[in-house]
């Protein structure tokens, strides 16, 4: 049961949300810093890392830290909890770079996989697919609480994948009769525990 200071707090960030619109919510989501604490590694983590991205395509750079991830046949997830608002709606967007050294024969077909999660629901999915460093946008998102785990997940039998510049940002708030029934719901709170009577 919500207590009168959570919702005193959902209703804080109900009204401090228009100035949130627009920045990013993604902790060092370009990976240039060198602490990575804040990004939460699991599944095959056995082939991930955080380097240069050394891959030699025409778009790559290797002074530009990135993501990288190699894992196979299972997934390696890359995570971050994010703190949203419950009702708000959000923009995803990320570079990836898929990198194919299958030589896509009989023998040896592309084997890859790019699988984000916003929440535990799938909102990218993509499979035996190549291609250099290519901008992503998932719009419309809603989130559900006060954090949303935001995940991305790769496998790559011959090479990596390699992730960067990940941002979220909100782009719209709750609806104002949302913010209303909150009001209206910390009023009566707050009556009834202005009611209750003093203990001896």
């Amino acid at each position: 049961m919500p207590t009168f200071r959570s919702a005193l707090a959902s209703l804080a960030l109900i009204v401090a949300a228009p100035a949130a619109l627009a920045s990013n919510l993604v902790s060092n989501g370009n990976f240039e810093s060198a602490d990575h604490s804040m990004w939460l590694q699991s599944g095959d983590t056995s082939a991930q890392y955080f380097s240069g991205d050394f891959s030699g395509s025409p778009l790559s750079n290797s002074a530009n830290t990135v993501f990288a991830d190699g894992a196979y046949p299972g997934l390696g997830y890359l995570g971050q909890n994010i703190a949203t608002l419950a009702g708000a709606k959000y923009t995803l967007a990320f570079d990836l770079q898929r990198i194919d050294t299958s030589g896509g024969s009989l023998a040896n077909p592309m084997s890859n996989e790019v699988l984000v999660t916003f929440g535990g629901h799938t909102v990218f999915h993509q499979t035996n697919t190549s291609g250099d460093w290519t901008h992503y946008t998932v719009s419309n998102l809603t989130a559900t609480g006060a954090h949303t785990l935001l995940q991305f997940g790769d496998s790559n039998h011959y090479d990596y994948n390699q992730l960067d510049n990940v941002s979220l940002v909100m782009t719209a708030v709750p609806e104002p009769a949302t913010a209303f029934m909150l009001m209206g719901g910390l009023v009566l709170m707050a009556a009834r525990r202005f009611r209750r009577p003093r203990p001896f």
